[in-house]
């Protein structure tokens, strides 16, 4: 079983020697293992070439005693280790840096009040709200990989380490950001649930690293660590200084990966779906089965991110009760304005209160996040965020209410349905979508984000005008919106002045 403190998945010694094996181990190699474990790595070293020197470094005494058997092992803490002083050498071959570390995350660490943690210190730079919601968070694998790679960086190496697929992207991003000298790099997938028994996008992660040529940041996709002689599918990597998920399809349309004129916004946050979610028939209905009656001004149509990818966004399903304008506003009023909602609030203060999440520390009781004036625009063009496709609906007003979104969509907001119609038809042409194929990593978790989008500059993108305004017209009728054709032919041909422009809260 592995130790989840240690994100310790032990690897199996037939999968540690294909892995040196899709490498090539020199027989005079220097091998490095950091956080060994019971040395797998060090234990296929020596049986694929005896004649290699071998140093493991392990913070767990019986496992450091373990795989002292194939080589020389010192119990330590990798996070505490200088790689370039504190490893000593007999011998002067070919370093490989090899294993397979820890694949849980520090905030993972963090609610176990594990000591087995790098210092504290705020590893992407993250500020504001990005460090609140998370962005703080990393990898410890991939902390440990960038510490290899950084310690080690005046000297020529091979790295090659199990890891998720994820931390290999973020370590390539890093790495141009830190100009580290990689030279080549390469991901060959693996079987994650055969091999651990974990149900996630798993590689042997291979990169050269060599301060004596010119840096190269991106990586050829092999689809199987067992057959390393196929021909790479792909490639992803850092291209004009930014992470993309194909190279070459991206260098087709990389004048549009700029920055939108547009604000995509995230929708509402609340973390008390049985609170604050209404079903819509007959009436506004609690989880409970209890028809709600509140005042209407603060009961909007809700959607989500199915309701957006399946194309079910003009039916009312469910409502959302928002209390608040926009986040931070008092809520002390509604005693007073909306003495119904109030009461309703109270009668599940316990379930609000209790919410965990840090956004709502030190907040009005009973905020809800993500919303704003943009929350009420008519007119919203949105995409879901989890699906595997960026398919883009256009959302008008259900019973004459502007619809809310939850936080699983993100949305354009619009005073006007046919810009907004214009600007769906837009993202879901062939252009806008291979840029989006060529951003996107759709083994993500959340393969949609505002900080993609944000990269998708439309005035940039080269469209057929006359098949953009005519869907632009179709969508709209489907939609049931007035479309004004003059206006959307000076949108589609550029032609739109200053005064012409979308019209965005």
């Amino acid at each position: 079983m592995p130790n989840n403190e240690f994100g310790d998945f032990q690897t199996p010694l037939a999968l540690a020697e294909q892995c040196l094996r899709v490498v090539g181990l020199p027989a005079d190699a220097r091998v490095l293992e950091p956080t060994c474990g019971v040395g797998a790595f060090l234990h296929a070293s020596a049986v694929l070439q005896p004649g290699t020197e071998r140093v493991g470094i392990e913070t767990q005494p019986e496992y450091a005693e373990q795989a002292s058997q194939w080589a020389h092992v010192s119990v330590g803490n990798i996070f505490l280790t200088d790689l370039a002083k504190d490893v000593e050498w007999q011998t002067n071959g070919p370093l490989r840096v090899v294993g397979n570390p820890p694949w849980v995350t520090s905030a993972e660490l963090n609610r176990m009040d594990s000591k087995n943690l790098p210092p504290k210190e705020n590893f992407k730079g993250a500020k504001g709200f990005d460090a609140l919601l998370g962005g703080s968070n990393f990898d410890v694998c991939e902390y440990i990989i960038l510490k290899c790679l950084g310690d080690l960086r005046k000297e020529p190496l091979q790295l090659a380490m199990l890891c998720k697929t994820q931390v290999a992207r973020n370590v390539i991003e890093h790495a141009a950001a830190a100009k580290l000298p990689i030279a080549a790099a390469s991901v060959y997938r693996i079987d994650a649930k055969r091999w651990f028994n974990a149900a996630v996008d798993a590689c042997l992660f291979v990169v050269t690293a060599d301060p004596s040529n010119t840096p190269d940041y991106t990586v050829n996709i092999f689809e199987d660590v067992f057959a390393p002689d196929a021909e790479p599918t792909s490639r992803f990597g850092v291209v004009d200084g930014r992470l993309v998920s194909n190279v070459d399809g991206y260098l087709a349309v990389r004048e549009a990966d700029g920055v939108s004129s547009l604000v995509w916004r995230s929708g509402l946050k609340h973390d008390a779906s049985k609170v604050f979610e209404l079903d819509a028939a007959p009436a506004p209905t609690t989880a409970q089965g209890v028809t709600l009656d509140v005042e209407s001004e603060y009961v909007f149509p809700l959607l989500k991110c199915t309701d957006i990818f399946r194309g079910k966004h003009r039916a009312l399903r469910k409502w959302v009760l928002v209390p608040q304008k926009a986040f931070g506003a008092d809520t002390s009023h509604l005693a007073m304005v909306a003495p119904k909602l109030w009461d309703y609030l109270n009668s599940n203060a316990e379930a609000l209160d209790g919410r965990k999440s840090s956004i709502y520390r030190n907040r009005p009781r009973f905020s809800v996040f993500g919303h704003g004036d943009y929350t009420y625009a008519p007119y919203k063009v949105a995409v879901s965020g989890l699906h595997k496709e960026a398919i883009f609906r256009l959302v008008a007003p259900i019973q004459d209410q502007p619809v809310v979104l939850d936080d699983t969509c993100y949305f354009l907001p619009f005073e006007d349905g046919t810009e907004a119609a214009v600007v769906a038809a837009q993202l879901n042409s062939p252009q806008a979508q291979l840029l989006i194929e060529s951003l996107v990593f759709w083994d993500s978790k959340r393969p949609i984000t505002k900080k993609l989008l944000a990269r998708i500059d439309l005035s940039k993108l080269t469209t057929d005008s006359d098949a953009i305004l005519q869907r632009a017209q179709a969508v709209a009728e489907e939609t049931g919106i007035e479309f004004d054709t003059e206006h959307a032919l000076g949108l589609v041909h550029g032609r739109a002045a200053e005064q012409e422009a979308l019209t965005l809260f």
